[in-house]
């Protein structure tokens, strides 16, 4: 069911978000419109539908009748919350070859499936003692793509084939193939590529194995909506509700945290939220100075690309991405 053609013809003329504005506000786009563009596009790092909200609405909700969530998965402690106030979990994600998502860790330190319908990825995966310094793409190379997956595969990748790279640090990577479901423990870190054009479903869960982590980061980071979990987790399921009574709040986790409670999936390097609270507003707005900042100062220690280094910069994106790989597509929990 899930192939570019079919849709395109279904869900026509329903908007899907495929990236933020300056601002960090969501950019969507009818799928017409978009999948015109997956075909056509020759951008470095091109625009990538990674939609959280398909599942509240009147259309496009019928996505969720294609697949079901794998069994090892089922058990998601969020959904005790309520699905107002659980953080966004679920993604429908769909793009062209060269897209695809920053080196990133998951948020309130829940762990991800992430099964491919369509194309193929290459995942680079890191275990959560990996710092964060080492990962990230410096400003003064990456600039204003600096939290993109093609340029992480161009400035960072090589350095993790070195000999100076950690051995303790180096990439567990995976090539993901139609049919296939990859698993994310929370608090490791992980980039996704699309090799080529690619259909996808992603989504965040809490388990009673790393509920302890996920509850602390919960209450940490989101105080409001650990105590309506707390109230509901007693009635439902005690025995969790136990286990939260005992987390010591004033230890750290021993896992590392996103960049923002706000922050998305799997497969995400930015918030994903559409929530109008002013909380959320303030942070949009304090993400949108810092951007500005680290931008200003980008520019400040390089000169602006000139035409000869933004053809290497296609260079290195045409070598990073493979030809399409030809394979059957293996039985999937996606019909």
């Amino acid at each position: 069911k899930w192939t570019i053609e079919r849709l395109c013809r279904k869900y026509r003329n329903q908007k899907f978000k495929c990236g933020e504005d300056n601002d960090g506000y969501s950019v969507k786009l009818k799928m017409k419109y978009y999948s015109q563009y997956m075909l056509n596009n020759e951008d470095d790092s091109p625009l990538y539908i990674f939609d959280s909200s398909f599942g509240d609405h009147p259309k496009k909700s019928r996505l969720l009748e294609d697949y079901f969530v794998p069994k090892y998965f089922s058990d998601d402690l969020f959904r005790y919350a309520g699905e107002p106030r659980r953080p966004p979990y679920r993604w429908f994600v769909m793009g062209p070859p060269r897209s695809g998502t920053g080196i990133h860790i998951d948020p309130l330190g829940t762990s991800a499936w992430n099964s491919i319908v369509r194309g193929h990825k290459r995942w680079a995966i890191f275990p959560p003692h990996t710092p964060k310094e080492i990962l990230k793409v410096p400003a003064s190379l990456g600039g204003t793509q600096r939290d993109e997956a093609i340029s992480w595969f161009a400035l960072v990748y090589p350095k993790t084939q070195l000999p100076s790279w950690p051995q303790d640090c180096k990439p567990i990577e995976i090539l993901h193939c139609p049919g296939e479901t990859v698993f994310i423990p929370g608090g490791w870190w992980h980039v996704v590529l699309n090799l080529d054009s690619s259909i996808a479903v992603t989504q965040n869960f809490a388990s009673p194995v790393n509920f302890p982590v996920v509850w602390h980061k919960t209450v940490r980071g989101r105080p409001k909506l650990s105590k309506k979990w707390y109230q509901i987790l007693k009635t439902e399921r005690p025995e969790l509700a136990a286990v939260a009574d005992t987390v010591d709040l004033s230890q750290d986790t021993g896992v590392p945290s996103s960049d923002s409670s706000d922050d998305s999936s799997s497969s995400s390097s930015g918030s994903d939220s559409e929530c109008d609270c002013s909380e959320c507003e303030r942070n949009k707005e304090q993400k949108s100075k810092k951007r500005k900042l680290e931008d200003q100062a980008s520019s400040n220690l390089s000169p602006p690309p000139s035409p000869k280094s933004l053809t290497r910069t296609q260079t290195i994106a045409s070598n990073l991405v493979s030809p399409p790989i030809t394979n059957d597509t293996k039985d999937s929990n996606i019909t």
